[in-house]
């Protein structure tokens, strides 16, 4: 089977938030061996409702994953955010996804036209695709993942994937 690293996107306003999910990740999927820089997460207003303003994200990296394990690592995501919930609502956004040499995938609850279902409410989208260097996005790609953030992370995730590569 073809070989992918698993990836969080967490967005997130306050620090001990952050700390405590990625304690709660690494308890479930093992130590996050890649971080990206945090970024100010201010390329739509659209979470402004539920988790305010002077949000921030940031990318962790896990080990190898079988990608059909996507559903799953959504579901339990989700358990993570629940926990982590205040008296107003969600405190951090978590999505997976995972990375390939061809492409980054992300685990969504929102159906559209593009995204395949992999059970239990969950659906997929490629969201980059490798091609010439880098990823590149596709129409629907989300702002965040256009970022260069995001491209420095997935292209740092690509080079540690194509390492454990056996040829």
């Amino acid at each position: 089977m073809m070989r992918a690293m698993l990836f969080v996107a967490v967005m997130f306003r306050e620090e001990e938030v952050l700390a405590r999910a990625q304690e709660m990740l690494e308890r479930t999927f093992g130590v996050a061996e890649l971080r990206s820089d945090v970024f100010e997460f201010n390329f739509t207003r659209y979470y402004e409702a539920e988790f305010g303003n002077k949000l921030r994200k940031l990318f962790l990296g896990f080990g190898e994953i079988e990608m059909d394990a996507l559903m799953e690592a959504k579901l339990r995501c989700m358990e993570i955010e629940c926990a982590l919930m205040g008296p107003d609502g969600r405190r951090v956004n978590l999505d997976p996804g995972y990375v390939t040499l061809h492409s980054v995938v992300l685990s969504t609850r929102k159906p559209r036209a593009h995204r395949i279902y992999l059970g239990r409410g969950v659906f997929a989208e490629v969201t980059l695709l490798y091609r010439r260097g880098k990823y590149r996005p596709l129409p629907w790609t989300y702002a965040d993942y256009r970022s260069e953030e995001a491209q420095r992370f997935f292209l740092l995730m690509r080079r540690k994937l194509k390492g454990m590569q056996i040829l």
